[in-house]
């Protein structure tokens, strides 16, 4: 029994000394460490139509009790939300996007499939050690519902930035008193066909002294404008000389009056557009025909320039059952489809674009993975004491293992920032990887390398 008790402390020792000089299972190699830059797809949508601008975001959601479908849910959920914060930031010069970002994220999140057209998923993987589910993907935002959110709802857009004033123009005696109609029958036919399409579509279309007298200056101002002449108010947008251009004698100061004018021109709208009739001519047979020239002003920057032109023709075939009051307001009918064709897109895309520079407060997610507890909690100290008109410290979440998620906002190029956070590792002694910088990733993946022992 003694021998026998002898000879399996013996196997027991050995089996110890075996497992003890066992291999340790290898960690995952941080180049095994999948992240959103590893997902690439191919954006299949189309910007069909100026109203509307195709948007590529990658986006991921923690899987939740492995919950694939949920997961996938969150992450569209989440890219959907971005890519209407990117046609936000389009459209709002960068103050008043910085000075209300949380208010716009709060209004539009409790519908943001409202302003999205369509979506598509173009690459999907688990990524970040398998703990998320990642998706690139692509979404078709409504410029012009956003547009009208910021205006209407949000009230963060001034009037005049959605305004259009058209104007019907002839520099011809154009005489229509065959057919029982006049030059303003015919004015009044296409000032409606424009403002009725224009207002459906979310702008705010209007006469010009409508225009003129809605804008909230002194009395003085308001009354000395009140009376504008279609010929002045077209000088004014053409910005022509005023020993040049045609005055009222009632105005003695023609120089102050146009100076007034082009500063009220900034406050009442942001373009101009001008149809003028060249002629309405028919022949013997009862033919009728419709030439105009359309011109669109953009008025909000210094005396405005043309952005968009077209000349248009249309007739219609007339005879004995033909009414001829009804082929002119046919004619002006055809005319506006054509000018829905191209003329019509350009302006509301010229509309629609409100700011294109500045520095806005971009969100993004800087992902800490294996990073100790008091490093992460340096990062964080010094990056709040970083806030600036440039730069907010915003949130965090360490609830999965491993991984630590830190939400900032920047104003900057993404490179900056990866810099300001490997700076701030390189002065604590913490090796890190360098992060995957890339236009379309609002995720900076920030991996750290393990101390030589």
């Amino acid at each position: 029994m003694r021998k026998l008790n002898l000879i399996l402390s013996i196997i027991l020792g050995l089996a110890l000394l075996l497992s003890g000089c066992a291999a340790k299972k290898a960690d995952p190699k941080p180049e095994n460490f999948l992240t959103l830059a590893d997902l690439t797809g191919r954006v299949t949508l189309k910007e069909d139509s100026p109203g509307v601008r195709v948007i590529r975001i990658k986006a991921k959601a923690f899987i939740k009790r492995n919950d694939i479908r949920a997961a996938k849910a969150k992450a569209m959920e989440v890219a959907s939300a971005q890519a209407v914060d990117v046609m936000v930031r389009e459209l709002l010069p960068d103050e008043d996007y910085n000075n209300n970002f949380e208010d716009i994220e709060q209004y539009l999140s409790k519908n943001i499939q409202k302003y999205i057209v369509s979506s598509e998923v173009n690459d999907e993987k688990k990524i970040f050690d398998g703990k998320y589910y990642g998706l690139d993907t692509a979404h078709k935002v409504n410029r012009q519902k956003v547009l009208v959110a910021l205006q209407k709802d949000l009230k963060l857009i001034n009037n005049s930035a959605s305004t259009i004033v058209p104007v019907i123009t002839s520099r011809k005696d154009i005489d229509l008193s065959k057919s029982g109609f006049t030059f303003r029958d015919l004015e009044d036919a296409m000032m409606n066909q424009i403002q009725t399409d224009l207002n459906q579509r979310g702008l705010r279309a209007m006469d010009f002294r409508n225009a003129v007298t809605s804008v909230q200056t002194d009395e003085k101002v308001k009354k000395q404008f009140a009376k504008i002449s279609k010929e002045q108010f077209m000088a004014i947008v053409s910005g022509s000389p005023a020993d040049r251009a045609l005055l009222d004698p009632q105005i003695q100061d023609a120089e102050a009056f146009y100076t007034t004018g082009l500063s009220l021109l900034k406050q009442m709208a942001k373009v101009v557009v001008e149809v003028n009739i060249f002629a309405v001519s028919g022949n013997i047979k009862g033919d009728l025909a419709l030439s105009l020239n359309v011109t669109a002003k953009n008025v909000s920057t210094g005396r405005g320039g043309a952005f968009a032109n077209s000349v248009i023709n249309v007739a219609r075939r007339g005879g004995p059952s033909v009414i001829p009051s009804a082929m002119i307001t046919g004619l002006v009918k055809d005319a506006y489809e054509d000018m829905q064709k191209e003329f019509i897109p350009q302006v509301i895309k010229e509309m629609s674009t409100i700011s294109i520079g500045g520095k806005r407060l971009i969100a993004y997610e800087l992902v800490l993975k294996d990073f100790g507890g008091a490093e992460v909690r340096k990062l964080r100290t010094k990056l709040k004491q970083s806030d600036s008109d440039e730069f907010r410290y915003i949130s965090y979440d360490n609830s999965v293992p491993t991984i630590v998620t830190i939400i900032v906002r920047h104003a900057g190029n993404v490179e900056d920032l990866a810099d300001k956070v490997m700076i701030i590792f390189d002065s604590a002694g913490i090796k890190a990887k360098e992060p995957i910088v890339a236009p379309d990733l609002t995720d900076l993946v920030f991996v750290r390398i393990p101390d030589e022992d």
